[in-house]
């Protein structure tokens, strides 16, 4: 009987260790917290931004550009340092942005204790010498603390400036350049749609050879700041579109690719973990349109779009979480094309066998970009979500073959 108990014991673990991993991976990536659907304005602290400097250990960092995140930073002994970030406003959900430059007159190496207020750890530190090429800071120097929810970097500093942030440096400025290089072809066009809550200029990217335009695809990004990887998944899907191949001539001489690469200029700059400078999570704002930012792309795709003769036949909002997934519609939603979204996963699978295509199908109840897209036009609607540590080749190639794909399949289907 001893042993059939213990049988029965070592089953009943190996089934409740299962039914754990299950709901660990099942549950979900993000989190709302209370109020997030409220997109009514709300009170935000900005940081103060300050150069903070310790003459005895001839140590300075700063906080003093776009995108920097550091609300204090004080000395616990001659190499140990305590950084305090914060969000810009609370309840928030977890995506704790920071970055600060750091430099000395002499090489050291030196401590840092990543400690949050009103969240915790989640993003492995990147560094750069010159804010353009970002590495990942070796694991040997970065003990993540699960208990505490904090984080130490050990890092060596010297004259140089070194640059460490959350993920790699994509602002405002970075976008408008970005956009402008995108804007030098002949079939592509920028126009300013209006500005941000605090008159930061919002563009948008079109992309087309046609006359008539027979279809557009629709695009967003970066309406959470620290969302970097999507970012990075949307230059190479664009840049893939914009191409010299016999697909992409073809694509352009028929379709329009419409997109507004930065949806929140105001929290990127501002090294916001989540909301634009009304305190709101934009992509909870697609029902009440309170934000300046969601009523510019809303008013936008509509008098774009909005015809019987022009119709959208795919949207796509491009994030980032802690792995790669696509937010995708309900199964039972007819769409037009209909069964497009399944082709399109199905082909960049076969395209990448290799990478682990993750899709989470739902309807369409909350405020979100997709839901509204797919409400008003009944397009394919998308949220695609690139993982925090996701390779960055990786990123780039998938989402080109992610363009391949669509392209190939609307040619296909739209006669």
């Amino acid at each position: 009987m001893l042993l059939k108990f213990n049988i029965a014991n070592v089953f009943l673990l190996i089934f409740l260790l299962f039914q754990n991993c299950a709901n660990d991976y099942f549950k979900p990536l993000h989190y709302d917290p209370p109020g997030s659907t409220n997109t009514s304005d709300k009170t935000i602290q900005f940081q103060h931004k300050r150069t903070i400097g310790f003459q005895n250990a001839s140590l300075w960092v700063s906080n003093e550009f776009d995108g920097a995140r550091l609300n204090d930073f004080f000395q616990v002994n001659d190499s140990t340092y305590t950084a305090i970030i914060n969000p810009e406003n609370e309840p928030i959900n977890n995506s704790a942005w920071y970055a600060f430059k750091i430099w000395s007159f002499k090489k050291q190496s030196v401590s840092i204790r990543l400690t949050y207020n009103n969240g915790d750890h989640r993003y492995h530190p990147k560094i750069s010498k010159d804010r353009i090429s970002w590495q990942r800071l070796d694991s040997l120097f970065y003990h993540p603390d699960t208990v505490n929810k904090s984080a130490e970097l050990q890092l060596t500093v010297g004259p140089d400036t070194l640059w460490v942030a959350a993920q790699e440096l994509l602002v405002s400025k970075d976008f408008d350049r970005k956009i402008d290089n995108f804007a030098q072809y002949p079939f592509a066009s920028k126009t300013l749609l209006g500005h941000s809550k605090m008159g930061k200029p919002i563009y948008k990217l079109d992309i087309t050879e046609a006359d008539p335009v027979q279809g557009y695809v629709l695009i967003i990004s970066r309406q959470h700041p620290p969302e970097v990887t999507g970012t990075l998944a949307l230059f190479s899907f664009l840049e893939t579109v914009c191409n010299d191949s016999e697909l992409s001539r073809a694509f352009r001489k028929r379709f329009c690719v419409s997109a507004i690469p930065l949806m929140n200029p105001d929290g990127a700059d501002n090294g916001h973990w989540r909301h634009n400078t009304g305190g709101v999570d934009l992509n909870r704002d697609w029902f009440s349109f309170n934000q300046p930012e969601t009523r510019l792309a809303r008013d936008v795709f509509l008098e774009t779009a909005n015809h019987e003769d022009k119709q959208v036949y795919l949207f796509l909002d491009f994030h980032s979480t802690q792995r790669d997934i696509f937010y995708t519609l309900d199964k039972n939603l007819k769409t037009i094309p209909d069964g497009f979204t399944d082709k399109w996963l199905n082909k960049i699978r076969q395209a990448f066998p290799h990478y682990h295509l993750r899709e989470r199908p739902s309807g369409t109840g909350s405020p979100v970009s997709k839901n509204w897209f797919y409400e008003t036009f009944k397009a394919p609607s998308i949220t695609y979500e690139v993982g925090d540590e996701t390779d960055r080749q990786l990123i780039r190639q998938v989402a080109s073959g992610a363009a391949i794909a669509m392209m190939e399949l609307l040619l296909e289907e739209i006669k």
